[in-house]
């Protein structure tokens, strides 16, 4: 037997790679490429589904009908994010489709730097209606104006801001991101000077409150259901299917970016609820 193992490890060697050969998928890692490919539904709904301008122009108009029935006085704020809130970059993700590469500093800079996101529909209309009635308008963002990181995405954004029309694009409005990304001490930083802010408005629960930060769907369910009075009323939400807080939470939060393109995948489809067919 002694003198049969170098002709059995060839062997063995030969049937490994016989089974790549006769199964190619097997060798084939799940890629970031594929993992991009499953957001094709979503950023399809968001760019050709009139439900999708159906619940921009509802939230709008409910933050509009709140804006006019505040009878509070002093100096009124509303306080909105920019990313899926009032610009449209879907078309970001969809240059990811076919790309083995996912989100990343580099390329967002190109894409914010080309000032060519849309509006979201009935953003300019409302937010024109707040400054033409006496409020102010503080654009709060995680967008990074970090020019030591080289990551100053102010001026372009003030730019493609200004160019579809919104109002009071000035740099004291603009409370982009230049440490952490908590969005809170930004927040106080607006009641500090004496606004009374009536209303935010937002894609993620982060931009209305600390109290929605949490890591599991469990926790952010909970937490929405704890405050549920104050959505359309101080609390405007616009639809976001495509990126979020809401898919770390998918993943179980924590360091869930660290999880490979295959993992990430097979959580997605986990956490589904489904019907079980007879066949």
């Amino acid at each position: 037997m002694t003198a049969n193992k170098p002709y059995l490890m060839k062997l063995a060697l030969c049937l490994f790679l016989l089974s790549f050969l006769i199964n190619p998928l097997q060798a084939e890692e799940y890629t970031t490429e594929d993992l991009n490919e499953e957001a094709i539904l979503a950023l399809a709904w968001v760019q050709t589904a009139a439900e999708f301008k159906a619940l921009a122009h509802q939230a709008f108009n409910i933050a509009k009908l709140r804006w006019d029935m505040d009878q509070g006085g002093g100096k009124k704020a509303v306080v909105v994010d920019l990313d899926e809130t009032v610009m449209d970059n879907s078309p970001f993700n969809s240059g990811l489709i076919g790309k083995d590469y996912g989100y990343g500093n580099k390329r967002w800079k190109e894409w914010c730097l080309d000032e060519s996101a849309t509006a979201i529909p009935g953003a300019i209309d409302f937010l024109n209606h707040v400054a033409n009635t006496g409020g102010t308008i503080f654009y709060l963002s995680n967008r990074k104006a970090q020019p030591e990181k080289d990551m100053d995405l102010l001026p372009a954004t003030m730019n493609n801001l200004k160019a579809l029309g919104f109002p009071q694009i000035t740099k004291d409005n603009m409370l982009l991101r230049t440490g952490p990304s908590n969005k809170q001490p930004r927040r106080d930083s607006i009641t500090a000077q004496g606004y009374r802010i009536v209303l935010l408005l937002g894609d993620n629960l982060n931009d209305f409150s600390t109290e929605f930060k949490a890591d599991t769907v469990d926790q952010r369910a909970a937490a929405v259901e704890a405050q549920k009075e104050m959505f359309g009323d101080k609390f405007i939400m616009l639809p976001n299917p495509i990126y979020g807080d809401w898919e770390a939470a998918v993943y179980g939060g924590g360091a869930w970016y660290k999880k490979t393109a295959k993992e990430r995948s097979d959580m997605r489809i986990d956490i589904l609820r489904k019907f079980s067919f007879s066949d």
